[in-house]
């Protein structure tokens, strides 16, 4: 990679000077022009070396100057190069000036140096490195391949990635905070600075470059890390950290990263596969015993064993379900939330199964030595942990919690759940949890047995409202939630507050319901919400 410093060591240059950008020495050259027009915004690009003799500048003002070398250092130009020659004795002070300002590598070469010789010597620099590069890139890829072929497993990779960068590597999975790593010395560290890395064109990932202190070596002396976030299809989080030590990073050495994170993702695709389909056969046949559908003792007792559950014990029902608060959430992301709910409870409930249905996560929770109580302690940390990432902050949250109940039994622990999470949902309880005990009298309630004798607490104007008129029932369900607050009902039904008072006004003449009768109120809020636990009257079927 030709840098600013490394030309100025070229034959070319051998009577050329430094005028300012010490600082910037190591600005990369990927290109030279001589420069014949000021419009830098038409032909500048990121890394070019310019040649001029002035002349394209010497007609232009102070501010047109300064407006010219603001672009340059926006751009990203690497330097000029300026020939003291007929035109000029001297690079003009303004132009010292602007290039100290931004900050601009200035050279100056005199008449005895050509700009053939300049542009021929930099120009077959950059397409020799630039064939190395290639060549490089060709190795490289065919080296990971063939080792992708041998499925070698990740710390095989990673030992292959530091003998051929010279680096000591780790991979840190963040959260199991499980470490793979080419030199144990460099597991711990303080971070005292992160970065971002500028993009290259080398780079498929993103890059961050931290300044840190290692534990094991000097103290107070920093080194370099770069750190790759790695995508992959499982809830982990995988980092890959070069650490960069004495040796800086090459552009060659970023076209091997990448090539290894390649290798890396194969393996992690290839495990997550694995863990999916030994995922589905357990969820399968945890489904079986959790819904009742297993016909034997015989059948029970083998699942059982299976699942390496103990038919000793009493076990109790969690029951997750959640749902997008906007469309558009993709599969993806909802398939990653369900493994994040798995992977958190694991560590609370070590000996927990799981059973996953669209949106919604059941898991089975030995009950021994745990209390009701302490469950539900147990889960609210767990749920505090989940919703921790923002990027699951887009998922609404509701938990349930059954009776303790033997394996046998456990299906009445399923219903349990499930008709607590109708409760909850009615409710709008989200991101709550509420245990089968908390429901009190919607134990009667949400029985299916008992839920056809539910109509007669749901008064006749109620379903009488929802068949010829349901937005204005859904107007009186908000309005009653929010205490009949005119202007906090329009805000919820986005509509004005006028409105509201229209369609109350509506309720009081046409339907004869009174909002001042407290014993009324009461049973129009019970009504309404036992409302969406009955079957409607034209189909029969459960809301």
């Amino acid at each position: 990679m030709a840098t600013i410093e490394s030309i100025l060591e070229y034959r070319s240059f051998q009577h050329a000077s430094l005028v300012t950008g010490y600082e910037k020495l190591s600005n990369e050259v990927n290109g030279i022009m001589v420069m014949e027009a000021p419009d830098i915004e038409l032909w500048g690009r990121k890394g070019l070396l310019i040649l001029s003799s002035y002349y394209a500048l010497q007609d232009l003002s102070d501010r047109e100057i300064d407006l010219f070398f603001g672009l340059a250092k926006k751009i990203g130009i690497a330097g000029f190069v300026i020939k003291i020659d007929r035109l000029i004795s001297n690079i003009p002070p303004k132009i010292v000036s602007y290039c100290q300002l931004y900050q601009i590598p200035l050279i100056e070469i005199d008449k005895r140096t050509s700009y053939g010789q300049i542009l021929t010597e930099i120009s077959n620099k950059i397409i020799n490195r630039d064939a190395y590069i290639l060549q490089s890139y060709y190795d490289t890829h065919k080296k990971f391949l063939q080792l992708m072929m041998q499925q070698p497993g990740i710390p095989v990779i990673l030992e292959v990635l530091q003998d051929t960068i010279d680096k000591p590597i780790t991979l840190l999975e963040k959260v199991k905070n499980k470490i793979i790593t080419t030199n144990e010395a460099l597991v711990t560290y303080k971070v005292i600075k992160k970065q971002p890395l500028p993009f290259k064109k080398e780079m498929n990932f993103s890059y961050n470059k931290y300044t840190v202190e290692y534990a094991q070596y000097s103290p107070h002396k920093s080194y370099t890390q770069f750190v790759i976030s790695i995508p992959n299809l499982g809830y982990e989080e995988y980092e890959l950290i070069i650490h960069e030590m004495e040796e800086s990073i090459d552009d060659i050495d970023f076209m091997i990263i990448e090539n290894a994170i390649a290798a890396i993702q194969i393996e992690l695709l290839k495990d997550e596969a694995i863990r999916q389909n030994n995922r589905i056969r357990l969820n399968e046949m945890a489904s079986d015993l959790l819904h009742g559908r297993l016909n034997s003792e015989e059948a029970v007792m083998e699942t059982i064993l299976q699942l390496q559950l103990n038919p000793e014990l009493n076990y109790r029902v969690i029951l997750f379900a959640f749902e997008p608060k906007k469309e558009n959430i993709s599969q993806r992301l909802m398939n990653r939330f369900t493994d994040a709910i798995i992977y958190h409870a694991r560590p609370v409930f070590p000996d927990c199964t799981s059973v996953t249905r669209k949106q919604k996560v059941f898991l089975i929770v030995p009950a021994e030595n745990l209390s009701l109580d302490k469950t539900k302690e147990i889960t609210n940390r767990l749920l505090k942990r989940i919703l921790e990432k923002d990027v699951y902050r887009v998922f609404d949250l509701y938990i349930s919690i059954s009776d303790y109940f033997k394996l046998q039994d456990l299906p009445k622990g399923y219903q349990q759940a499930f008709d607590t999470q109708k409760i909850l949902q009615l409710m709008g309880k989200r991101n709550q949890i509420v245990t089968y005990q908390e429901m009190g009298i919607y134990q009667l309630f949400v029985e299916t047995d008992n839920l056809h004798s539910l109509k007669r607490f749901v008064p006749e104007v109620i379903w009488q409202l929802q068949e010829e008129n349901p937005e204005l029932l859904d107007t009186l369900s908000i309005f009653l939630n929010v205490n009949q607050s005119f202007s906090e009902a329009a805000q919820k039904l986005s509509i004005h507050p006028k409105t509201v008072r229209y369609r109350v006004d509506r309720l009081r003449d046409v339907y004869q319901i009174n909002l001042n009768n407290s014993e009324e109120v009461l049973q129009y809020s019970i009504g309404i919400r036992l409302l969406k636990l009955l079957p409607q009257r034209k189909n029969q079927t459960l809301y």
